[in-house]
């Protein structure tokens, strides 16, 4: 009975906690670099946020930098921390060519600088959403989809207490690109309004690691299996996802081309000779259960490079890790063949089908069905056949739109526990 009441009063606590709280959201726009554009179009002000000195500079272009543990505008110094300000109505100073409004800070952070972005948490929620659904989609869908991009960003708030921001503008989760043109739109907003303030809690009371995908091609995958973390929330479900664009592509690629790739970044192999990867009907110790690729390895012919496949989805932008892979040379599905009349001239054209019969499997892929050799032919190409686009993991965009619209009808509530199990949906107070 004391352990329940315990529990009871600590996951109120952090509940309280979190709603007692400023909903703003901090974002960092540039980190760990030395020079940051700034170019304002009006009068504004730098407040040291140690003295509360504040320092009026003139419209135009700066370039803000450090020096001798300073930071400076121009040949002027400004110390380690100040906020930019505007007079009501006015905005505030782009920071490399992007506008922003809400608090903008620039400190130094081991001698380079953080410029950090602090914005209202659903303000941000609508900025972000555009860039993740469509307006046409299901209201219940897109309503899915604002709680857990919301529970995203106050999960990560908690986590980036120490780094000082909660998330990188060029964070895949949530990407963010300050104000501008299409930045919000009036359909999806209303959505997040109407889903203000709910968010999503584990069985402590603390927001989830709500990550999401765009479709899986299925099923989703285990946070364990991609992570290497258990996450009792991210769990492998059944996925909805059959009307996705990407639910099933194909991408061919030249050997050439992946030699050059590899090389770029690290891995010397010479000329690329062969590919090993399970095939996902007859998956290995290389795939995750779910059929996902852990690793692969490709071999030259003087060295071999083993690519994680998240890692080699990335490398040659495939849309998921979830493929096969094979080598060959393609053969056209259809030729063109012109139209003539009766004095030889071109009048028109058709096309012909090209039905080839398969040919026989070669005996030792019987027996190395993982090992794929590349024979040199001139229109090799490696071919890699998957399903879904992106991580797999959490909340499926197009899975989410598949049970709104599916003949169940799904409200928000119910497609957020479909993807994570075992979780409560609570709001803010």
């Amino acid at each position: 009975m004391w352990k329940r009441f315990f529990s009871a009063v600590l996951i109120s606590s952090c509940l309280f906690t979190l709603s007692a709280e400023a909903t703003d959201i901090r974002i960092a726009l540039v980190e760990g670099q030395n020079t940051a554009a700034l170019n304002s179009e009006t009068t504004f002000r730098l407040r040291n946020l140690l003295s509360g000195e504040e320092t009026v500079l003139p419209k135009g272009k700066y370039f803000a930098h450090v020096k001798e543990g300073q930071l400076q505008l121009e040949q002027q110094g400004f110390g380690q921390a100040v906020e930019l300000l505007v007079d009501k109505g006015q905005s505030l100073p782009k920071v490399n060519g992007r506008s922003y409004d809400g608090k903008l800070v620039i400190k130094l952070v081991e001698n380079k600088l953080l410029i950090t972005n602090e914005v209202d948490l659903e303000l941000l929620v609508s900025r972000i959403l555009p860039r993740k659904t469509m307006p046409i989609w299901p209201d219940e869908a897109i309503k899915a989809q604002a709680v857990a991009a919301r529970t995203y960003l106050l999960h990560q708030k908690q986590q980036g207490a120490e780094r000082g921001y909660a998330i990188k503008n060029t964070d895949k989760e949530a990407p963010y690109y300050g104000l501008g043109q299409r930045t919000e739109k009036q359909a999806i907003t209303r959505l997040v309004k109407a889903t203000a303030g709910e968010y999503l809690v584990d069985k402590n009371g603390e927001p989830i690691y709500a990550l999401t995908t765009s479709s899986s091609g299925g099923k989703t995958e285990s946070g364990f299996e991609a992570l290497g973390k258990a996450y009792s929330y991210l769990q492998s479900v059944e996925d909805y996802d059959q009307d996705s664009p990407e639910y099933k592509w194909e991408f061919r690629i030249s050997p050439e081309y992946v030699e050059g790739l590899l090389a770029q970044n690290g891995y010397y192999l010479g000329k690329l000779a062969n590919v090993r990867l399970s095939s996902i009907k007859e998956p290995g110790g290389d795939r995750t259960a779910t059929g996902r690729v852990k690793y692969m390895i490709f071999g030259g012919t003087i060295g071999t490079a083993k690519l994680t496949g998240q890692r080699a989805a990335e490398l040659f932008n495939l849309n998921s890790n979830y493929f096969d892979v094979e080598t060959g040379t393609p053969v056209p599905e259809k030729i063109e063949l012109p139209i003539t009349n009766t004095y030889g001239m071109e009048i028109g054209k058709k096309e012909v089908p090209i039905k080839v019969k398969e040919e026989e499997p070669k005996i030792w892929s019987e027996y190395l069905k993982s090992y794929h050799v590349l024979t040199g032919g001139k229109a090799e190409k490696l071919i890699f056949r998957g399903q879904g686009k992106g991580s797999g993991l959490g909340l499926s965009a197009w899975g989410a739109r598949g049970l709104a619209n599916g003949t169940e009808l799904k409200n928000y509530a119910e497609i957020l526990a479909h993807y994570y199990p075992g979780t409560q949906l609570v709001k803010m107070k």
